[in-house]
């Protein structure tokens, strides 16, 4: 008889052990068992990832791009004058025809126009200022004519014999050099005195009526002369400005 306790108690010892060992659905704890850990480590991790996810920054606009500056253009000169490559730069000249006119009247004439009464750099541009000269001399009655050009007579050079001729005037337009564009007929620059206007401190440049044909004294075409400026015999002039 006291073996029937024994087995009792035996058999409810194992059943306790084995329902620790072996849980069931509920499991230790109440967690669910491996698949129930799986499943929570799965929905973890989509917590972690793709549920909360930082949101997408645009990107910022593109700035535009500044404009093209548009392409440079070489220096022209306007319609109507003349245009002389010269080693600073390129010179634009006109002549015009004033009537009779005194040299400051033909040199404010020239500003006008945003110009100055032009020098000749060199002798090919002389021969084309007195041509231009002569067509519009031709347009407007015809016979001799003289352009007032820039120049000025040096100091110390107030009697002929005091400077060389190529030495006796200088340019005064700001941009000519040099003597190239000079040439001086027989005994010009005379500096001739006149007691009520002084001596021949301005330049003028000879014009004959056609090719083949002496200018005013028997000068040659396109030769240059030293005048007073105050005279208003001369009836054409010449300005001169850079290109634009």
């Amino acid at each position: 008889m006291r073996l029937l306790p024994l087995l009792l108690i035996s058999l409810f010892v194992i059943t306790v052990v084995s329902g620790i060992i072996y849980p069931g659905d509920g499991g230790y704890g109440g967690g669910g068992g491996r698949d129930s850990y799986y499943s929570s480590s799965s929905s973890s991790s989509e917590e972690h990832g793709h549920g909360h996810r930082p949101p997408h920054r645009p990107r910022p606009p593109h700035r535009p791009r500044p404009p093209r500056p548009p392409p440079q253009r070489d220096p022209e000169c306007e319609d109507g004058w003349m245009t002389f490559d010269r080693p600073q730069g390129k010179w634009c000249i006109k002549v015009f025809n004033g009537g009779n006119l005194a040299q400051y009247t033909a040199q404010a004439l020239c500003q006008n126009h945003g110009a100055n009464l032009t020098g000749l750099q060199t002798a090919n541009e002389r021969v084309q200022v007195a041509n231009a000269g002569r067509v519009i001399s031709n347009a407007n009655g015809g016979g001799f004519a003289e352009i007032w050009i820039s120049g000025t007579r040096r100091p110390g050079c107030n009697r002929r014999t005091d400077c060389a001729p190529m030495n006796t005037f200088q340019w005064t337009d700001g941009h000519t050099t040099g003597t190239d564009g000079m040439y001086w007929p027989g005994p010009e620059p005379n500096a001739f005195w006149r007691n009520d206007w002084g001596n021949q401190n301005c330049l003028e440049l000879h014009v004959s009526v056609a090719d083949g044909r002496a200018a005013r004294y028997g000068y040659p075409h396109a030769s240059l002369d030293d005048q007073h400026c105050p005279q208003t015999e001369v009836r054409l002039y010449a300005c001169g400005k850079l290109a634009k």
